[in-house]
């Protein structure tokens, strides 16, 4: 088998496109992508949120598969029951250690055969920032699938309550299939194909736009032409914390298990067996933090770590903070003490430099503060 490999610097194939808007950048997945563009954070979070913002995802670490035994590795390897993940369907899983330690979160795509055809695989795995390709490298060994890490083929998201209306004008002959949430099909856009999936990552409805590099520039500015905007990982970093959804590396750092984490939906009890299963069952009988949600007074930056307290004492810590001006107040993601965990309860919050005499006042809160286009924040 061939390793898996990434380059140790990656880059984006439409990046002279972001270079042009005036974009600045950061790094992601050893990829530079667009912090923000010359309008601002701001303005770009209300895109989000009123029109349709566009985002360059390439940095997502895409694995193709095929092969002999492909869905029985793939299989072992995730939480999610491949068996129910049909052609055309998709699934948001977790990938677990030996310890029941959440490693890498993936999106799981089970390819169509006109997809197949077109990619020349069977399955395509979406990882986060995790360690989840070290995991797969390990899961094929001695094993007949063929497994191809790509950086030539470009994902574009697009998220916003006019997304499908954005789609609708630029896809040839329309959406003619009805895309439910994780499900992805063939299509044609400026008379290429591409493959297309109803995903997102930030509360609002969302596409992924899965292009052949040579392509993706004339796409991109088509879906500009036809009322998309461009968004960058700040304004998506924004909109993921008010929809409560986790990032590896700040709320998940591999020595969570799911329960910890509030990502239990994603194991299936129904499989035998997973990779760290049995581990994680008896982790889950004593969690040692739960992950929830934070509504904190003010707008004022926090520190990522910030000190969780009740009656002066450390509960917790922040993990994710956004300044919501959407809300209104600062919304936060924390793990913070099982007992504790308990929707209204109210906490104080501490900076950086540890238990201070600045603090704020909060309260514990459902993570998702914001969902099918309504704001649910209760204070």
């Amino acid at each position: 088998m061939t390793p898996i490999s990434f380059a140790s610097f990656r880059s984006s194939p439409i990046i002279s496109v972001h270079e042009a808007l005036g974009a600045d950048f950061l790094i992601w997945n050893q990829m530079p992508v667009p912090k923000s563009y010359c309008k601002g954070v701001e303005s770009e979070h209300k895109t989000i949120r009123n029109a349709a913002g566009l985002t360059d995802m390439s940095g997502i670490k895409k694995i193709w598969l095929k092969g002999e035994g492909a869905l029985e590795v793939i299989d072992f390897l995730i939480t999610r029951d491949c068996n129910k993940i049909k052609p055309g369907s998709a699934a948001y899983t977790a990938l677990l250690d030996e310890n029941g330690n959440l490693v890498d979160d993936a999106i799981v795509f089970h390819l169509s055969p006109q997809e197949s055809d077109k990619f020349d695989a069977t399955w395509l795995i979406c990882f986060g920032a995790g360690f989840g390709v070290d995991y797969l490298t390990k899961s094929l060994q001695d094993s007949k699938v063929v497994a191809r890490a790509d950086d030539n083929t470009v994902c574009l998201m697009l998220q916003g309550p006019y997304a499908e209306t954005v789609m609708k004008r630029v896809v040839k002959g329309g959406l003619t299939k009805n895309l439910g949430r994780f499900e992805h099909g063939l299509f044609s856009i400026l008379d290429s194909d591409v493959m297309i999936a109803r995903t997102s990552y930030s509360g609002e409805d969302g596409f992924e736009i899965f292009a052949e590099s040579q392509d993706a520039v004339h796409i991109w500015d088509y879906l500009i032409a036809n009322g998309a905007l461009p968004v960058g990982f700040d304004a998506i970093d924004i909109a993921r914390i008010e929809a409560g959804l986790l990032f590896f590396g700040r709320d998940m750092t591999g020595f969570e298990t799911p329960t910890e984490l509030g990502l239990t939906f994603t194991l299936d009890d129904s499989k035998k067996n997973f990779r760290g299963k049995t581990a994680w069952q008896k982790k889950s009988q004593a969690p040692r933090h739960k992950t929830v949600g934070l509504a904190i007074d003010g707008l004022d930056p926090l520190w990522r770590h910030t000190c969780v307290c009740v009656n002066k004492l450390p509960v917790g810590r922040v993990t994710s903070y956004a300044a919501s001006t959407w809300f209104g107040k600062t919304v936060a993601i924390a793990q913070i003490k099982p007992q504790l965990a308990v929707n209204g309860n109210q906490i104080k919050v501490f900076d950086g430099s540890g238990c201070s005499l600045k603090s704020r006042k909060g309260i514990v809160h459902s993570r998702r503060f914001y969902s099918n286009f309504k704001k649910i924040i209760r204070t």
